[in-house]
């Protein structure tokens, strides 16, 4: 089947011709860490906050709503950046974007960062968000409706950590506490290439055959993960090797570039949560590397990206669909 797949990774033609459209001296600037203020927008209110992870450490976090708008669904988002590089700047485009057109509330998390907080600390701050926003307490100072929606998701690395947070927020299920409606999966990864489980080898070849996209090859793949520290088994970073998925959502939104290594498991992974019983919406953008509409959101194909992500949040946010 895998074969059938290759077709998605010849390059679109809009990436192809992107640079010549570049004025002179023109440098796509690089995700970093720095500390930007707050661009004000009419249309939302945007505000920062901090959460205590279990060591005492502050972690930043930025919401995204509509002004004046109360009672909304929660959207945790996890931005990407390979587990060492990102920041709430690398995806404030898509949240504001987002926040316009759907009614809900989205709380970025700036999570520490390899290698600096080598594995597991950054999916362990994500957690203990997660932890902390799903109580009474955390619920109402956020004005938040997590009945009508609660949704996980995040970009690359961001897509890796949900996986891993939505399966043991469903196993440790606390009586009490909202249920996960909702996935959102950019541009993911779910498994260190040397354990892909073996009767899954056959779907998963992009990984070792696409070398040559902008963005993501097999020696960065290697790379970020050295620098992040995760053993390759450890579900936490391969949470494809997780068996059961039966009830961790009722929905999950992917989208998937074509001319990505990552590709392939991201296929499986949807077809997993299928059969797992989640009604899933694939996107697959052919000839598009890794995270294409972070790194060219000029492109049209980004801009319509961003529509249909907005479409695709709206669609697991209606009831009895």
């Amino acid at each position: 089947m895998a074969e059938e797949y290759r077709k998605y990774s010849i390059p679109h033609p809009e990436w192809v011709d992107f640079p010549n459209k570049l004025p002179p001296n023109t440098r796509i600037e690089r995700m970093t860490r720095a500390r930007k203020d707050i661009v004000s927008d009419p249309a939302l209110d945007i505000t920062e906050l901090t959460i205590k992870a279990r060591d005492g450490y502050d972690i930043r976090l930025r919401s995204y709503r509509r002004t004046a708008a109360s009672k909304l669904p929660l959207f945790l988002y996890m931005h990407g950046g390979g587990f060492v590089t990102g920041s709430l700047e690398t995806d404030d485009k898509t949240c504001r974007a987002v926040a316009k057109e759907v009614e809900l509330c989205i709380l970025s998390i700036e999570y520490r960062l390899a290698p600096e907080h080598p594995f597991p600390v950054g999916f362990e701050d994500c957690w203990d968000v997660l932890q902390h926003i799903t109580t009474s307490p955390a619920i109402s100072n956020l004005d938040l409706d997590l009945e009508s929606g609660f949704l996980v998701g995040g970009t690359s690395a961001g897509a890796n950590f949900t996986a891993g947070l939505a399966h043991r927020y469903h196993v440790q299920a606390v009586k009490g506490k909202p249920k996960i409606t909702d996935l959102v999966f950019w541009a993911g990864s779910w498994c260190h290439p040397d354990v892909r489980p073996e009767h899954l080898r056959p779907s998963i070849l992009s990984v070792d055959e696409i070398d040559d996209a902008p963005g993501l090859t097999k020696s960065s793949i290697e790379y970020f993960w050295k620098k992040y520290g995760a053993p390759k088994d450890d579900k936490r970073y391969s949470p494809l090797l997780e068996e059961e998925w039966k009830g961790v959502a009722s929905k999950a939104y992917f989208a998937i570039c074509g001319w990505d290594p990552r590709r392939d498991e991201a296929i499986v992974f949807a077809d997993i949560l299928r059969n797992a019983g989640l009604d899933v919406k694939d996107q697959v953008y052919q000839g598009l590397p890794h995270g294409f509409w972070t790194t060219c959101p000029e492109l049209p194909v980004s801009v319509e990206w961003e529509k249909e992500t907005v479409a695709g949040i709206k669609w697991m946010l209606e009831k009895g669909e």
